[in-house]
């Protein structure tokens, strides 16, 4: 039976997971005694795996084709598409704005964005379960589809880790998948990551609830904090201080660099972190981001212990939005977040984003390593032309066609922030408004939307053209505006 449901196209597979995912908000429905959630959850349930079976059946012994296209194409539909379904128990039982707002929800989730749609508060904790619980399995379908389908097609950050063999290698799961079904590609990774994925999460959440004592808190929290779904948890206190913040940062840690989960530096452990270049720029950001946070808030505190938990604090938040997971520190003053230097600062680290074939967005740390190295090496040949440049490392660095890659991309993401803020302007939005929006969406930092000034935008105000082009950002974003050209030019990483 198993063996059979791996061999379905995963158009069927993978939305029958997540729709059967939908028993865990029915059953605590009706354990907590709501049975309105109960009952819009199964019937959610009943009515999705009744359409994915008519269509497995009516779709049986069809031969689906493997290019390059129908897969991107897939990736879109479900992003875009399927949330539909899983919105409707969302709108049923949320009691608060439309459909296109439990959508956007719902887009927002399985993109690990965290979008705040909803009001704080106004969701019940069913949907709360069902919303991190969903991300949570989003998290790790990013992850598999990274090395399932964009590392085949070249794409995803792929296209600098494979550039003649010298950037960096493929792991050998990878290369063994080359020429199989996109079926077996997929449950082939699943299986690779599957335990490294619950491994984590139940590592969170056992720390969690030693720290903090609240096993719904501990749970929750680390589900979404390991998907980089920055999302607030109403009604859980999140007790555990720093502590608790040190066990959400390890669980962050996974966001910077496929390494952190990949076997292929399993073998030489004692250099990896100093080697990877993802680490390496990681450091360096927060770092610099730490100081900046400290800087502007030194002067509001004044005790030893204030000066220690504001470093901490700096650290975190720091850390926090470079995984564009987008949760600050409880330990900040109140009010830095919103000065226009810390704003600048947590709004490009959410731009740089996290390491290649992870959940976390932004441009990806391995570009700016590449882009920062032959900015180097361009300086250097205008100081010195006849210099000689060696060592494997800066090789690496200065791949040609890595460097140009990343260009194309950084033009693009630009043009891309560019094009989305003006259209959500054109609806009516005031422009700092309609950019904060967009960084926070094509980032899939969804958090990064309240530090706007302190302004608090409530999103299910907007028009609901302006709700389907965040929408659509966020998809965008996700897969990568590369993907998109590769679309429209199918020969361009041929």
């Amino acid at each position: 039976m198993w063996v059979r449901f791996q061999k379905l196209p995963l158009a069927i597979s993978i939305p029958t997971l997540l729709i059967v995912m939908m028993m865990i908000p029915s059953g605590h429905g009706f354990i907590s005694g709501d049975s309105h959630e109960g009952r819009s959850f199964f019937y959610a349930v009943l009515m999705g795996l009744f359409g994915l079976s008519f269509l497995g059946f009516s779709l049986q012994g069809t031969v689906f084709p493997m290019h390059r296209h129908a897969q991107l194409w897939s990736l879109i539909s479900f992003f875009l598409g399927f949330p539909m379904l899983l919105a409707i128990p969302l709108y049923e039982v949320s009691g608060a704005g439309g459909f296109i707002d439990a959508y956007l929800d719902i887009v927002s989730t399985v993109t690990t964005t965290g979008l705040p749609v909803f009001a704080p508060g106004s969701l019940s904790e069913t949907l709360v379960i069902w919303r991190v619980s969903l991300g949570w399995a989003s998290g790790f379908l990013i992850w598999v589809f990274a090395w399932s389908i964009f590392a085949p097609l070249n794409l995803g950050g792929f296209e600098h880790l494979g550039s003649r063999g010298k950037a960096m290698i493929l792991s050998q799961s990878t290369r063994q998948t080359a020429g199989r079904l996109p079926a077996e590609k997929f449950w082939r990774e699943a299986v690779r990551l599957g335990p490294v994925y619950l491994w984590i999460t139940l590592a969170a959440a056992l720390a969690l609830l030693i720290v903090s004592g609240d096993p719904a808190y501990a749970i929750l929290r680390a589900m979404a904090t390991i998907a980089t779904f920055g999302l607030e948890i109403p009604g859980h206190s999140g007790a555990g201080g720093v502590p608790g913040e040190a066990i959400l940062a390890f669980a962050m840690l996974f966001a910077l660099s496929r390494s952190t989960f990949s076997t292929v530096f399993a073998r030489a452990r004692k250099w990896w972190v100093t080697e990877d270049p993802e680490l390496r720029v990681a450091a360096g950001l927060v770092l610099l981001a730490t100081l900046v946070l400290i800087g502007q808030g030194a002067h509001n505190v004044e005790s030893f212990g204030a000066r220690l938990e504001l470093i901490w604090g700096a650290f975190f938040t720091s850390l926090s939005f470079l995984t564009t997971t987008g949760l600050a520190s409880e330990f900040l003053p109140s009010g830095i977040v919103n000065l226009d230097p810390v704003e600048i600062i947590l709004v490009a680290l959410a731009m740089i984003g996290g390491g290649v074939a992870t959940t976390a967005g932004g441009i990806k740390l391995l570009r700016v390593f590449i882009l920062a190295g032959h900015s180097r090496a361009e300086v250097n040949r205008l100081i010195a032309p006849s210099q000689v440049m060696s060592g494997q490392i800066e090789s690496r660095s200065h791949d040609h066609h890595s460097a140009m890659l990343a260009c194309v991309f950084l033009v693009l993401f630009v043009l891309v922030l560019g094009a989305i803020t003006l259209a959500l302007t054109i609806t009516g939005s005031p422009v700092k408004e309609a950019l904060y929006l967009t960084l926070a969406t094509v980032t899939n930092t969804g958090p990064l939307l309240p530090t706007a000034g302190g302004a608090k935008m409530l999103v299910m105000a907007l028009p609901t053209q302006a709700k389907l082009i965040l929408a659509a950002a966020m998809v965008l974003g996700r897969l990568e505006v590369l993907a998109l050209l590769a679309l429209l030019n199918p020969d361009i990483y041929r």
